[in-house]
């Protein structure tokens, strides 16, 4: 059997590993010795959908499985068209956020036979098992399916101990020849996650909904392992941890980082997907620099402290201040995640929120407009309010206006938005370090799209 396995067409100006299947690919070699599987990154290649189908017609596989965020979902579902057009036995599969938040959208069309909802590992073998013996989909954990035109959602499943995952295959994402990400220092940089599982109750994130509410976490042993077999096989110069939540558990974060001293790993390190702030501190912060630890992002969200309720963030604002200050002042550069928009914001809660960016010793900043995340639970409150009615949630990106707060415009929030980025950025403190930065050519590039996309609009 022939599995392939897709991070599909779409116009995201950020390239990265799909880590996700690399965990799935791992997980089914590891299970089967008779499949060959493959990963198809069509952005890092510069697929177009013509592309995808000739790369199906030359492969054939048997299983075509997609991986898709919200603005992703309708490039899913015209590669598994693609893929059924070109041969109707090929069995397709859809996971990733959209599919596990929207599970009977997806299936309604008659081009999807499964999808997996959560975490997909084991699913996935499960159904490949299935699919190579009796067909029997019910105790397949994860999975949807339509069986006599009705859609079956099987119940979640979620993995207790992540020490059991083997690791993702790297060798398949070929995750050294993707582009320098914007902190990026060295090359080849390895991309781990170590956790999954959301406690917190944001109420603009699915994160929760996705991968869990308990939060669950690798021994810090075994990424031990993971990253000394990196360094040896791959060479690299540094790693990030892709994590959500990678300091909840501080004694798990404390024992890693001494471990990276004792091993004295000569690795550099850094948290892009934005850590909490309340579970750091400065003894905690100094272990990560100690430990090679160059950069960290944050999320912040909103400057106003009436928004932080509404969110349900709950973030301590001067609590914000004192821990950016003092990775400052340890040498830890810093990047805020804030969101400009939220439905409740007036024009007043977003000024707040631009002031308070500039007040933090922030090296970055990224001000994303809302976006009525699927899984939600601001998602579902604005869809019984019936705001998303005429809201095209395949077109959401967070350089473009969806759901506005009651008095602000589209123009309005858009202008908003410029004035953010370009009264941080174009200080002479921020704009000279920025400058300074040994960036790459493809950090550069990536950098100048987003500009045009979020200035410009395009």
């Amino acid at each position: 059997m022939k599995i392939l396995l897709v991070k599909v067409p779409s116009n995201m100006h950020v390239v990265l590993p799909p880590l996700g299947l690399g965990y799935v690919a791992s997980y089914l070699k590891k299970k089967f010795d008779d499949i060959e599987v493959k990963i198809l990154d069509c952005l890092k290649e510069g697929y177009n959908f013509n592309d995808f189908k000739n790369y199906i017609v030359k492969e054939k596989p048997d299983v075509v499985g997609t991986t898709a965020f919200t603005m992703e979902i309708d490039a899913a579902l015209k590669c598994s068209k693609i893929a059924k057009d070109v041969d109707k036995n090929i069995m397709t599969i859809i996971g990733g956020p959209h599919a596990s938040n929207a599970p009977e959208d997806i299936l309604k069309n008659d081009n999807v036979d499964f999808i997996i909802r959560s975490e997909a590992e084991m699913p996935f073998y499960k159904l490949i098992k299935e699919l190579k013996g009796e067909k029997n989909f019910k105790d397949v954990p994860n999975l949807g399916y339509k069986k006599d035109d009705e859609i079956i959602l099987n119940e979640i499943e979620f993995l207790e101990d992540l020490d059991e995952l083997p690791y993702p295959d790297y060798e398949l994402m070929r995750f050294h020849e993707y582009p320098k990400m914007y902190f990026m220092k060295k090359h080849p940089s390895a991309p781990i996650v170590t956790s999954r599982g959301c406690p917190f109750q944001c109420t603009f994130c699915s994160a929760g909904k996705l991968s869990g509410k308990k939060f669950r976490f690798r021994s810090a042993e075994n990424i031990m392992e993971e990253i000394k077999w990196l360094k040896s096989k791959y060479n690299i110069k540094e790693f990030q941890i892709w994590d959500d939540n990678f300091t909840v558990k501080r004694d798990r974060a404390i024992k890693f980082c001494n471990m990276l001293i004792e091993e004295n790993m000569n690795l550099e390190w850094w948290c892009p997907n934005g850590l909490r702030i309340e579970t750091l501190d400065e003894e905690l912060l100094k272990k990560m620099k100690q430990s090679g630890c160059y950069a960290m992002a944050v999320g912040i969200e909103s400057g106003s402290e009436k928004i932080q309720k509404d969110m349900k963030k709950f973030l301590d604002l001067d609590k914000a201040r004192e821990i950016i200050n003092l990775a400052k002042k340890i040498g830890i550069r810093t990047q805020g995640f804030f969101i400009l928009g939220y439905p409740t914001e007036t024009k007043e809660d977003v000024l707040k929120t631009i002031k308070f960016a500039k007040e933090l010793p922030l090296d970055r900043a990224s001000f994303s407009l809302f976006q009525p995340l699927v899984g939600s639970e601001i998602y579902e409150n604005l869809k019984k309010e019936g705001r998303l009615d005429k809201i095209n949630l395949s077109n959401c990106e967070y350089s473009k206006t969806s759901v506005l707060p009651k008095g602000i415009t589209a123009k309005k929030l858009k202008n908003l938005q410029r004035r953010a980025i370009i009264e941080f950025y174009f200080r002479p403190k921020v704009f000279i370090k920025f400058t300074k930065e040994n960036l790459s050519f493809s950090q550069i590039k990536e950098i100048f799209l987003m500009i045009k996309k979020y200035l410009i609009g395009k």
